[in-house]
């Protein structure tokens, strides 16, 4: 597993059910070479991870997933090699974890309207101290009955559209370039092809805002709620990325996407990643920044 790295990974610092240790730790024992530590708005679990890194020997890219807005479509933007102290950066993920919290009231509130009757303190349990999201009330949700699975509670309530969803304050695509670029870190978008939009829609206009890369290697076949035709057409896709990627001179990442063992969704690892990867994001960095951060290591 040496020649492989899984650069997309939640800990509880965000929406994951495994600490930032116990995340770096499997890790290790799986004989991975590197993983990037990418909470959605939120880089309170990098310290702890890239500490246990340094202890265990293997690479802990600092990082962050930040939920954007262009035009109509909600964009994730992952961050590598972040400077997580970075003010600018450090003011907008507050602002992003402030939205959060106060969306939540709205949730319960039609939830409530809904007859589903769920305590704010039960879902603020389950965040343990972190910025509550909608993977905590769904848990609470499958906990409480109200549905069998995760998957249910966003299918029903919780996605975009649904009854109980409720919107927060995004940054636009371009701000959240701008603030990863700033803090000295490598803006990557996530996931493209559940955006709707073509890869060269997509990802054209953002080369120009500063996008350093694409989220090529991903558990596509875990994407839920797309149409058949959707799954049909994920090869001709990834090869236009790959093209696109030539034409830009974008990086290409990927990884699990790893929120924990959560049912149908895959494994930390379980995307072969290869290192190479990793050796093209610190590349990048070096030509960018110039020397890589000090809690770094050539892969």
């Amino acid at each position: 597993m040496k020649q492989f790295v899984d650069l997309h990974v939640h800990t509880t610092a965000s929406d994951g059910i495994e600490s930032p240790t116990q995340v770096v730790s499997k890790a290790h024992e799986l004989g991975l070479a590197g993983i990037a530590i990418t909470d959605h708005d939120t880089t309170h679990g990098v310290d702890e991870g890239v500490r246990v890194g340094t202890n265990l020997g293997i690479e802990v890219v600092p990082g962050v997933e930040i939920s954007c807005k262009w035009l109509d479509h909600r964009i994730h933007l992952l961050g590598f090699y972040i400077d997580t102290m970075d003010t600018g950066l450090r003011s907008l993920l507050e602002w992003m974890q402030a939205g959060r919290e106060a969306r939540l009231p709205k949730m319960l509130a039609r939830l409530k309207a809904l007859g589903i009757d769920i305590d704010q303190q039960e879902v603020e349990a389950e965040a343990a101290g972190e910025s509550t999201g909608r993977p905590h009330l769904a848990r609470v949700l499958v906990r409480n009955g109200v549905v069998s699975s995760l998957e249910e509670a966003f299918d029903k309530y919780l996605a975009f559209g649904r009854p109980a969803y409720a919107e927060r304050p995004r940054p636009t695509i371009a701000e959240g370039i701008q603030a990863i670029l700033d803090a000295k870190g490598l803006p990557v978008i996530a996931h493209p092809l559940t955006v709707n939009l073509s890869p060269r829609e997509l990802i054209s206009p953002l080369v120009k805002q500063g996008l350093q890369g694409i989220e090529v290697y991903y558990p596509w076949q875990d994407v839920t709620g797309q149409p058949p035709e959707w799954y049909a057409t994920i090869d001709s896709q990834l090869a236009l990325l790959d093209e696109l990627a030539e034409e830009f001179e974008l990086i290409l990442t990927g990884g699990s996407d790893y929120h924990g063992l959560v049912p149908g969704k895959a494994d930390l690892g379980s995307i072969p990643v290869p290192v190479s990867r990793l050796e093209s994001l610190q590349q990048r960095y070096k030509t960018l920044f110039g020397k890589l951060p000090s809690t770094s290591k050539p892969a």
